[in-house]
């Protein structure tokens, strides 16, 4: 039997100097590459943040329209007493979730419920209505929440 051996021949290279004045060159173009992605990290985070807050002044806005909106169809349906609906800024109630209604007349017992409603789906919402002949007209008032720079307001004006 005869045994066959390979001689395996393993060459190396001198190692390579480099050239005055770039030893660590390819460091600083890391260094330099992971600034750059972390300063668009830092921009992407602002702009989720940014995102955030617009998010939540368009609730506010929007939730305000539709409590508009609820005020004006209470009203329409209750049209003989559509000037019972008036009432003036200020003196909002606080928020009370176990809130009923206390069965006066149909006009006082929606403007005390819409009330109650502004108070707990509006930070620190307040509202006024005025009513001229078929013309109701609602401001509604909230004040911002974090990260928003102004209070909220709308005014919604419908013919009765």
């Amino acid at each position: 039997m005869r045994q066959d051996s390979f001689e395996q021949t393993v060459y190396c290279s001198a190692p390579r100097r480099l050239a005055a004045g770039q030893g660590g060159f390819g460091m600083i173009e890391v260094l330099i590459s992971v600034l750059v992605l972390a300063i668009g990290l830092l921009g992407m985070a602002s702009l989720q943040s940014n995102g955030i807050q617009m998010t939540t002044g368009a609730l506010s806005r929007t939730q305000a329209v539709l409590l508009a909106e609820d005020l004006i169809e209470r009203a329409r349906a209750n049209r003989a007493s559509v000037g019972s609906y008036g009432f003036a800024l200020g003196s909002a109630p606080s928020c009370d979730l176990t809130y009923e209604i206390a069965n006066s007349s149909v006009a006082t017992d929606d403007v005390g419920e819409w009330r109650n409603s502004v108070s707990c789906l509006l930070p620190g919402g307040d509202a006024s209505v005025a009513v001229s002949g078929n013309v109701m007209t609602i401001s509604v008032r909230w004040e911002a929440r974090s990260g928003e720079t102004t209070d909220g307001a709308i005014e919604v004006e419908a013919d009765i």
